[in-house]
């Protein structure tokens, strides 16, 4: 019998590896399929929901228990820490995107400070731009 490529293919995009990552903000709403069953949050809350739960466990004497909610809680603060170096990236990017887009608007000012300047003394000019600068001198007068 033929092979069913259909198949195949199925297999290669379930890869987990080929699944597109997600970036994580602040205010990203992530679900936790921990100990302490199904918790939905942004990382700062399942943190801080977790401590909670470690606490009360520890509490009871349970501090297998209490070591694993620690573990848990630990996970989403570094996921909290990367949220927020992330939003740091990604404000950094704008800052860059818009610093260019300013300094366009601030050369027009520049040439209009120079077309009003004075002369400049030519003493170190280049021999050519010292020619270029008779030659208008001559047309201009």
């Amino acid at each position: 019998m033929k092979q069913n490529n259909h198949n195949r293919q199925n297999r290669r995009f379930n890869n987990r590896n080929n699944r597109p990552t997600q970036t994580i903000y602040r205010n990203t709403c992530l679900d936790s399929s921990g100990p302490a069953g199904k918790l939905r949050g942004t990382p700062l809350q399942l943190n801080e929901k977790y401590a909670a739960l470690a606490k009360d466990a520890s509490t009871a004497n349970d501090m297998i228990l209490a070591e694993q909610y620690r573990q848990y809680a630990d996970h989403y603060m570094r996921l909290q820490n990367l949220a927020i170096e992330n939003e740091n990236a990604l404000r950094a990017s704008r800052e860059a995107q818009q610093a260019p887009a300013e300094n366009e608007e601030a050369t027009p000012a520049v040439e209009e400070l120079d077309a009003g300047a004075t002369e400049q003394p030519t003493d170190n000019l280049s021999v050519p731009v010292q020619q270029m600068n008779e030659q208008s001198n001559l047309e201009t007068e």
